[in-house]
């Protein structure tokens, strides 16, 4: 009987290790389908970029075996046609390579916030000397244009967001629910019923700008090379306006979550030790929220860096990259589907990278605002 029950024991556990090895085997297989499934069209996308028109417009895809070209990012990015590509990569590359040494060493020492400063530094250097050094084309300029509303849009969010979002996760009072029930109201409507609000109050600001006078002043402390007359429409700052404005629900929402996880007494033994509220939210509670200010920072990046509609009726001609893309995209000729898609592979690369660089971060920050405690 004893040997029975211990067969039948054995049985039992090869069938449960059996059964747990077809899940993880299933398992595995269905996130290896999810994974080909979503980077396939960014795969298909990059072949694109790399090939002939007479590979892109022949009847039947071609997908292997065809000759590879950067003459679509050539015609895109450059003025020129005999520049050298390799060139360009090995700019880009050497940029790259100093940025990652000096974010590692900034990694390794105490007061790393110089060396990351020095890496963001060499960025800038590297995007002001580009066209210095190669003709570029209009659509550089539209490139500038999405870093600076996206720089400016990512902080005008976070430092609105940090603050609401602090004081509305230590007040109590009915008035913040009110807040927090308003503005998340004010998220859920469609993004197209602000557009025209947007548009025709900037109107009315640059009408009244112009026939005031005040938009050809010459402001001695605000004179800004290529701004003749101050204006909002068709500027890089209705368009920072309005993403502020929509995006702020979105921030106020997850500061607050993260900071009702931080403990009040924490704030209150820095200010018995004499430090006012200011002063302990600064030195104490941000660099407990790093996590949660690169989690939200990085939506906020991706909400900006890939707005469209906003961007094409708030600003006809300062447009940005995504604009600039989806022109391309509405020709019928097989060059401005490839020089479409050699655009839209140098836009993700880099939010690609920032991504990877901060994933560990971007995951802490989630989980700290998920997990209570």
């Amino acid at each position: 009987m004893a040997q029975l029950q211990g067969s039948d024991c054995g049985e039992d556990l090869i069938a449960v290790r059996r059964s747990s090895t077809l899940s993880r085997i299933g398992l595995h297989a269905t996130m290896l389908v999810l994974v080909v499934w979503s980077i396939l069209p960014f795969i298909w996308t990059f072949q694109t970029s790399i090939k002939f028109t007479r590979d892109v417009a022949a009847k039947e895809p071609v997908l292997w075996g065809y000759e590879t070209t950067a003459n679509a990012y050539r015609a895109f990015w450059l003025d020129e046609d005999d520049i050298n590509m390799w060139s360009v990569l090995v700019y880009i590359l050497v940029v790259a390579v100093v940025c990652l040494i000096l974010g590692q060493i900034g990694r390794r020492v105490r007061h790393s916030w110089p060396w990351f400063t020095a890496a963001v530094g060499v960025i800038f250097v590297a995007l002001w000397r580009f066209p210095k050094v190669w003709e570029v084309n209009d659509e550089y300029d539209f490139l500038i244009n999405s870093i600076v509303v996206t720089v400016l849009t990512m902080l005008i969010s976070l430092s609105i967001g940090l603050l609401a979002g602090y004081g509305l996760a230590r007040y109590t009072g009915i008035s913040g629910a009110v807040i927090l029930i308003v503005a998340l109201g004010f998220r859920a409507l469609p993004r197209t019923a602000f557009v025209l609000p947007y548009f025709f109050g900037a109107k009315e600001i640059d009408d009244w700008l112009n026939s005031s006078g005040v938009g050809s002043w010459d402001f001695p402390l605000i004179d800004f090379p290529g701004i003749d007359t101050l204006q909002i429409l068709d500027t890089r700052l209705a368009i920072v306006l309005a993403l502020v404005a929509v995006n702020q629900p979105f921030t106020i929402w997850m500061f607050r979550s993260f900071f009702m996880e931080v403990p009040k007494e924490i704030e209150e033994a820095a200010m018995m030790d004499g430090a006012t509220r200011l002063q302990a939210f600064r030195r104490v509670i941000i660099p407990m929220m790093w996590p949660a200010i690169i989690a939200t920072g990085l939506f906020t990046m991706l909400l900006a860096y890939n707005e469209y509609l906003f961007v094409r009726v708030l600003a006809p001609t300062e447009w940005t990259l995504p604009v600039a893309i989806v022109s391309l995209t509405g020709g019928e000729s097989s060059r401005t589907i490839t020089e479409a898609a050699a655009a839209s592979v140098s836009i993700t690369l880099p939010i690609v990278v920032v991504i990877i660089l901060f994933q560990k971060h971007l995951v802490k920050g989630l989980g700290a605002g998920a997990v209570k405690g």
